[in-house]
Formats: structure tokens, C-alpha cells, sequence
């Protein structure tokens, strides 16, 4: 009788403590438990044990290895020696944080490699510090150190990282380990954790929901909850309604790319997933291999994210590591759209997860071209490259067939097309592109906004061929500087049309850094046509300009591209159309009388940071020639139409760069440009282009081509 109450009385207490914790937040509609197998000891989440031995044997048998693992431990010796006491941590608020955070990470890291228990000390003092305070500090929307909830979350996961490194060396004491646990890492996670699907006004921000911030928040959550043997934590991480596997089925596109619309911030996510992902690996969990039944749901009239995915397929984190290296030119740079680089690809610490992961061979060709046993040593690279395996039968030449990618991803013929995402790339060179890298190629924008980080560029385009981007595509400005908004915000920064010399929504008159749509007014553009045997791409928008239709048709011929962009209003109104191209060369030649000018082309919406400097204007075709470094672009414009040419000077993606910018304008209610963008090669130079009712007759030592106008 006594073990039957004894066993009843186990129960309740069970129920009472255990039960509550893990239905305290509803499961998203597609979890299922996860299996986790805590290890024993520490370190189980960057670094294993086995890990650790792997690298400290690259690094006694390899020279290049031996040269990385000195390098990370001379730069932990700079930083102990170069920072300050503990007892003076920075302000609440300051950048400070996040620049400490890394430096314990890596600190620890050395500990790791070397066994040095000094470093093991050092990163111990500095966990201490901050679980000194942290109880205390009073908690804001997400965070309580910092000034927002991504900053936060990005130091709690190095912060979580950095203990796990440390946590059983003789450094450390079990009352130390449970302050630095209970004092530190438990209540950052209280940060980002969300519960209460009813009640917590976090939820009316999407940054909780959708955006690159909640890759970074449920890695923290996560990580915490292995630091610290909590399932409920890493539960929460995984099958919460916004978790990773949300994260995967709702905002990983069907084409592979994230719903952001920026290849930077593609590959920023994935970093905060791989941060969760390798770690739960180690602990019985394998995020790789799962795939997700794809959520098609949308956010309704609040919301920024909103689905434009066409199949049912599953999804993976899978996609998400192939997807870039069909946005690539021949040298591996892409077209930068909204707040990215242009890259190029280069192998890095998310190839080499992706390889050991997967062993996809596109990944391991990348990686074959950085070896550093192959001369390319660099003591500057991550540290994965002394842990993970390199390929041992990595394929030659670039290993891109014609196929699906992703799940509804395209690439045929040399040509690539993200329908979700709405980007398509032309390529003059088919199968092994990369082996031409002064061939050809050209891609159109014309997809939907994608959020804070989109830019107002609607069917833009960036031309590389030569080995250059002719016409790039500039990213974004330096966060925190006037010159995002008021630049890289703006339509003119880019490749595309302005209407009245006003940008393109959302941005308009204004001078936002994070311009973003809403849910009842999107901004999106629709294909009309991809015909890759063609090389021929065509899309419009009618949101960019309330009661305008924009429209672009790119075709390939030759080396040479025919861009044909028409712009009317629907209502028969009449509009100043400004053709804006940046080109990354200087004016060699005009076959129309242009003469110096100058003056600011305008003083809002970006037009204040281009000058004038030579000006035209013809009623008949003329062409322009630009120079690089003896290479030339010539821009052809058959036209008759009554055209003002302006040349002259804007910004780049940094305060101080400067490039040649084109701009053909038209007063009209409905105009379209027609241009031949010719990178002119000897021999195969074009002579001249006409007009003919079929289209246009491009005239060269070969003979003459007629390109149909669509």
C-alpha cells in the first residue's frame, strides 16, 4: 500500500512539474518529438571531443593546418592581452557585447585546441561577469543587453557556445557552472522564447515570426537548452509554432532561396540554423535529413512574408546549400539583390558543414578550388577547416546539370530561374559556364518585394560579361549611414525605370532604410515567359507605380543582349521615364552630339547624388561606348523616339565610390526603351543596329541577324 501511494504521490509530482513545462506552448502543426541524447560531458555543441582530437593531429601533420591552429591561438593570446578587466564590461546598449561574445567563443576555441587552461579561465571570467549582472538588467522588446533582439540572440549564441567549450575543464566549479547557467544563459533565452501565442505582443512583429531574426532567436533558445540539458528549450527551438521547422516548411522558398530575397541574408539564416544544427546533430538529432511538409499558409493582413511557392513538395534545410550556385555568373559573383554583396562564391564554413553533410559534388568543387593544402593557406579562415573533412575525389569542372534544383527551381540551357523568389539568369555559355568567364550573362528582378531588407527595383538587371559586372547591382550602403535610404533605397541606385523622377514603392518619396510593403498593397512583379533554348526572359509589374505597367523582355544573342523595357500608364497620363543603367566603365564615345553639363540631377529620391556631366539629345538611333581597363561595352538605342541623354556621375555601395551612370529619358504617357548592351569583342564586333517592323537587324562582319521585339 505504502509503494502504491509512494508511486502515486511520483506521479503527481511528475505531472505537476514536468507536464505544464512542455504544454506550455502549442506544437507547430507538422512537429514531432525529438529524440535528444545529451552527452555526459562537456563539449558536445561546436566542437566534440572527437573533433578536437581530429584538428590537433591536422595540426601536427599538416603544414598549413599547423599555420591555421597558431594563428587561432596568437589571435586568443591578442585578445586576452588587449581587453579590459571584468569589472568593466561596456554600457547596456553598446555594439561592445556582441565584439566580446565572439572573442570568448574563440578564446574558448583555443582552450579546446591547446588545452591551455588559462584560456578555459579567462572565457570562465568572463561568463561570471556577465551572469553577475545579467539577472538584473531590466528586459526590453527581446532584450536586456543590448539595443535589439538579433544582437542579443547572436550573443547568446556565441556566449552558450563559448560555455560549452569550458564547462568541464578544471577552470570551473559546480557552483560557477549553475551561476553561468541559471544566472546567464537560462534568462537570455527568456528574450526570444515566446509562449504565449495569445497574449505576447512580440508576435505583432514579425521579426518574431518570419524574418532573418528568428533563425537567430530560435538558435539561441536552442543552444541554451543543450548547454544546459533542458529538452523544453531545444523543443521549443525545433517544434514551436515559428521554429526551425517552421523556419524550413513556411520561409525557405520552394526554389531554395530564403523569403528575404537577398543572397546575403540567405546565407546569414543559414548560419544561425547550421549554429543549431550541428549541435543537435551531436546530440542524437539530425535537422539534415528531415524534410518538412510544406506550409503554404500566410500571416494575413499584418504580415510582411507572403507565400509565392507553386508546389507541395517537402522541404530541407537541403535546399538552402545548392540553391546559390545557380544564381552565379562565370565568376561565381551573382547579382546583388537588395541588401547583399555580389559575392563571388567562395568555399566557407557553411560549404564545408554542407559537404560533411551531404557530399553534394557542386559543394565539393567549390571546396577543391580553396584547398589550402593546395597552396591557397590562409591563416584568416574559419575553423571548421581544421575539423571537417575535405573531399578526396571532388569533380574537376563545375558539376551543374540541366534540371529541376530545389523543388521548383529551373536550370536549362545555360539559364537558371527561381520562380518563387523571382529572379532568372541568361547565360551565353551552357553546361561548365564557369570554364568561359569572359562569356555572357544577365539577370532580371522581377519577384516580389521581400521585406525590410528589398530594395524598390523592380525588374532590375545586372550585365556581366568580360569577367566584370558591366552593370552591377550595388547592394546596399552601410547600415546605420543616411546614404541606405537615401541611396541604395532608392529606385535610381539601380537598373531599372523611375516614373516623375519619384522611386518605385514602397519607397516613394521617402527615405526609408528598411523599406517594406504591406500585406493589403504588395509589391511584385509576374513572369510571363522563361524560354531557356531562346535564352529569352519577360516579366511586368503593376505595383511598382499605382496605375503603371512596367514590363522587361531580355534575350541572349550572341554575346550581346536585347533589352526591351516598355512603360505605360493605364489611365493615358503623361510621365517623365528615366532608363537608369550604372555602368561600371567611363563615356569613350557617343555617336550623338553630347556636350559637358553638369548641376545634381535632382535633389530627392538619390537623383541629389548623381551629377551631370555630359548631355544629348536625339530623335534617331545613337549608340554609346563605355571603357574598362581596354575592355568595352557599347550601348545601342535604335529608336527614333525623342530621347534626352544624360551621362554622368553616382555612388556606388559606399559613401566615398563613384561609377559612370546612363540615363535616357522620356516625356510620354507610354514609352518603350529598346537597347543592345554589346560587349564588344574583336571580330565579332556589331557594326550597326536598325529598326524593322519584325523587330531590329543587328549588322556584323557575319552578316546580319533579325532579333524579333516582343
Amino acid at each position: 500500500m505504502l509503494r502504491r501511494c509512494l508511486l502515486i504521490l511520483g506521479l503527481l509530482a511528475f505531472l505537476v512539474t514536468a507536464l505544464p513545462a512542455a504544454q506550455a506552448w502549442p506544437r507547430y502543426k507538422f512537429a514531432t518529438p525529438l529524440k535528444i541524447e545529451f552527452p555526459a560531458r562537456h563539449p558536445y555543441m561546436a566542437l566534440t571531443p572527437r573533433e578536437i582530437a581530429r584538428a590537433r593531429k591536422r595540426a601536427k601533420t599538416l603544414p598549413w593546418a599547423g599555420k591555421q591552429m597558431d594563428a587561432l591561438l596568437a589571435r586568443a593570446d591578442r585578445i586576452m592581452a588587449n581587453s579590459k578587466p571584468w569589472n568593466q564590461l561596456p554600457p547596456i546598449g553598446s555594439g561592445e557585447h556582441r565584439v566580446i561574445s565572439r572573442n570568448l567563443f574563440a578564446v574558448a576555441m583555443a582552450y579546446s585546441f591547446s588545452g591551455n587552461i588559462r584560456y578555459a579561465g579567462w572565457v570562465r571570467d568572463g561568463l561570471l561577469a556577465y551572469a553577475a549582472i545579467y539577472p538584473g538588467l531590466p528586459m526590453h522588446f527581446g532584450y536586456k543587453l543590448t539595443y535589439d533582439s538579433l544582437r542579443e540572440s547572436t550573443w547568446a549564441v556565441d556566449m552558450a557556445r563559448a560555455y560549452d567549450l569550458v564547462a568541464s575543464s578544471k577552470a570551473f566549479n559546480a557552483e560557477q557552472r549553475s551561476k553561468v547557467e541559471n544566472d546567464l544563459l537560462r534568462p537570455s533565452a527568456k528574450c526570444f522564447m515566446i509562449t504565449d501565442y495569445q497574449h505576447d505582443r512580440r508576435l505583432k512583429d514579425m521579426h518574431y515570426r518570419c524574418y532573418n531574426f528568428e533563425a537567430w532567436h530560435v538558435a539561441a533558445v536552442g543552444l541554451v537548452g543543450l548547454a544546459t540539458h533542458d529538452r523544453d528549450l531545444v523543443e521549443w527551438a525545433v517544434n514551436s509554432p515559428y521554429g526551425l521547422r517552421h523556419l524550413i516548411a513556411h520561409d525557405v522558398n520552394d526554389d531554395g532561396m530564403w523569403w528575404e530575397r537577398s543572397e546575403g541574408y540567405h546565407q546569414y539564416v543559414l548560419d544561425g540554423f547550421v549554429a543549431l544544427t550541428e549541435p543537435l546533430l551531436h546530440c542524437g538529432v539530425d535537422v539534415y535529413r528531415m524534410e518538412v511538409p510544406t506550409d503554404l499558409t500566410t500571416y494575413g493582413s499584418t504580415g510582411e512574408r507572403y507565400v509565392t511557392d507553386t508546389s507541395h513538395r517537402p522541404k530541407s534545410i537541403r535546399m538552402m546549400f545548392d540553391s546559390l550556385f545557380y544564381l552565379t555568373f562565370p565568376d561565381l559573383s551573382y547579382p546583388a539583390v537588395g541588401d547583399s554583396t555580389a559575392g563571388p562564391l567562395r568555399a566557407d564554413a557553411l560549404t564545408l558543414v554542407g559537404y560533411q553533410r551531404y557530399h553534394d559534388p557542386m559543394l565539393a568543387w567549390l571546396i577543391e578550388r580553396d584547398r589550402p593544402d593546395a597552396g591557397a593557406a590562409d591563416s584568416h579562415r574559419p575553423w571548421q577547416w581544421l575539423v571537417y573533412d575535405l573531399p578526396k575525389d571532388a569533380p574537376a569542372s563545375f558539376p551543374i546539370h540541366d534540371g529541376r534544383f530545389a523543388n521548383t527551381g529551373e536550370y536549362r540551357n545555360g539559364c537558371s530561374l527561381f520562380p518563387s523568389t523571382g529572379i532568372a539568369i541568361l547565360r551565353e555559355a551552357t553546361g561548365n559556364y564557369t570554364a568561359r568567364p569572359a562569356g555572357t550573362a544577365v539577370s532580371l528582378s522581377y519577384g516580389p518585394h521581400g521585406g525590410g531588407h528589398g530594395h524598390a527595383a523592380s525588374m532590375n538587371m545586372v550585365l556581366y560579361s568580360d569577367g566584370l559586372q558591366w552593370i552591377p547591382s550595388f547592394g546596399h550602403m552601410p547600415y546605420e549611414t543616411p546614404w541606405k535610404g537615401q541611396w541604395t533605397s532608392q529606385t535610381v541606385s539601380h537598373n531599372t525605370v523611375v516614373v516623375d523622377g519619384v522611386s518605385q514603392e514602397p519607397t516613394g518619396r521617402g527615405n526609408p532604410s528598411w523599406p517594406s510593403d504591406r500585406a493589403d498593397d504588395r509589391v511584385f512583379g509576374v513572369l510571363e515567359r522563361f524560354d531557356p533554348a531562346a535564352k529569352f526572359v519577360s516579366a511586368h509589374t503593376e505595383t511598382a507605380y499605382p496605375g503603371m505597367t512596367l514590363r522587361r523582355a531580355l534575350r541572349m544573342e550572341g554575346h550581346s543582349v536585347v533589352d526591351d523595357f516598355s512603360m505605360r500608364d493605364r489611365q493615358g497620363s503623361s510621365h517623365q521615364y528615366d532608363y537608369v543603367l550604372h555602368i561600371d566603365g567611363e563615356l569613350e564615345s557617343s555617336s550623338a552630339p553630347i556636350e559637358p553639363c553638369s548641376g545634381k540631377l535632382g535633389k530627392i529620391c538619390g537623383y541629389q547624388f548623381i551629377d551631370r556631366q555630359q548631355c544629348a539629345t536625339s530623335n534617331k538611333g545613337f549608340n554609346l561606348t563605355f571603357k574598362n581597363q581596354g575592355k568595352l561595352l557599347r550601348v545601342w538605342v535604335p529608336e527614333s523616339a525623342q530621347t534626352e541623354i544624360i551621362v554622368g556621375q553616382g555612388l556606388t555601395n559606399l559613401p566615398t565610390g563613384k561609377m559612370t551612370v546612363l540615363i535616357l529619358r522620356r516625356s510620354a504617357s507610354s514609352t518603350h526603351f529598346l537597347t543592345v548592351l554589346e560587349p564588344v569583342e574583336p571580330g565579332r564586333s556589331i557594326r550597326s543596329v536598325r529598326m524593322e517592323k519584325s523587330g531590329i537587324v543587328m549588322d556584323s562582319a557575319s552578316g546580319a541577324k533579325r532579333v524579333p521585339v516582343e
